[in-house]
């Protein structure tokens, strides 16, 4: 990295330059305090982003911490292949008064999401319809030959290794889940024929604590490297994935959240399917274990043991989470009237 290159793009004569994280760095000059991010963005990508940048500005959303321009008037600066821009450093303000992170991350989120949002044209995906029940079919027939296989194999053993007895526990539970899948892929496909459009907004990509700054009065989304214009669930997917890898993730909160978001975007019944599906998914728990049982694995059993307990904990509590938006869908109020 040359630093007099960048500080000269933007312009700034620095007092200190201090290293916080791999890619972030706090610059300080002349009483004012700047964020440099050496970002994950490649030139490709870069058309994107300027979109995504030039929409934001266009819309002034709340919550977003304005890049600075080079002397160039670009919002990065590039130096080979690496890709940097420039932001206010703002504090993270800790308060004697307690702050509901899971709350104020989602009103963040919802007041983006229902500021950026139109609708969607789906006849498309309708007029498939029959191809998409295939898909469907397959899907959940290629998730449960993955898990029979495995399970077989490792109870042809004579003595089967702790990672091999670990995943044999979970058999019972991911047969519910795939059950459940089945259940949610009906409701979508039922739930196709009713609606013509879905929900197209503004999504981060990318929520996570680091990306984000909580202070009492606001929450600030930082990073939007990942940013696109997609269905909200988009994000909401996302995050919940983030939570729900913690052992001590608060469902009760997780699903208080999810009615708050509620209170800013009115999910449909499909765009609910759409969700459960998206985080149902146990694509990324087979190949975990695929991954950690090949010859080739890594021997570090338990690191290995904890990433497939780490992926099977976000389908359990995936799984809670989608009785609960079970419970809030409009056809089943329908059906009991």
């Amino acid at each position: 990295m040359e630093w007099s290159d960048i500080l000269t793009a933007y312009q700034i004569q620095s007092e200190e330059i201090e290293q916080i994280t791999e890619r972030v760095y706090k610059i300080k000059s002349n009483s004012r305090q700047f964020a440099l991010k050496k970002s994950n963005l490649v030139t490709d990508d870069l058309g994107r982003w300027l979109a995504i940048y030039q929409y934001i500005q266009h819309k002034q959303i709340f919550g977003f911490v304005p890049v600075y321009q080079t002397k160039d008037r670009q919002p990065f600066y590039q130096q080979q292949t690496d890709i940097y821009y420039l932001m206010p450093w703002v504090e993270r303000r800790y308060s004697e008064q307690p702050i509901d992170e899971y709350g104020s991350v989602v009103h963040a989120m919802g007041s983006l999401h229902a500021s950026t949002m139109a609708q969607h044209e789906i006849a498309s995906l309708r007029q498939n319809k029959s191809t998409l029940e295939q898909q469907f079919y397959q899907e959940i027939v290629s998730y449960r030959e993955q898990m029979i296989t495995s399970i077989r194999y490792f109870e042809a053993k004579r003595f089967m290794s702790p990672i091999e007895l670990q995943i044999c526990m979970y058999y019972r539970d991911m047969e519910e889940i795939f059950n459940n899948i089945e259940k949610w892929q009906e409701i979508y496909l039922e739930e196709l024929e009713n609606n013509d459009q879905m929900k197209y907004t503004l999504c981060h990509g990318n929520i996570k604590p680091s990306h984000y700054v909580l202070t009492p009065a606001s929450t600030y989304f930082l990073n939007w490297e990942y940013a696109v214009m997609a269905s909200p669930t988009f994000d909401l997917v996302r995050y919940y994935h983030y939570l729900f890898q913690f052992h001590d993730c608060d469902m009760d909160k997780v699903k208080e959240s999810f009615s708050i978001y509620c209170q800013y975007i009115n999910l449909t019944d499909y765009e609910k399917a759409l969700l459960v599906l998206q985080i149902l998914s146990p694509s990324n728990w087979l190949q975990t274990v695929l991954k950690c049982t090949q010859p080739t694995a890594s021997n570090n059993n338990v690191r290995n043991s904890i990433e497939i307990e780490k992926q099977y904990r976000k389908l359990l509590f995936s799984f809670e989470l989608q009785e609960y938006i079970f419970e809030t869908l409009k056809r089943e109020k329908v059906t009991e009237t």
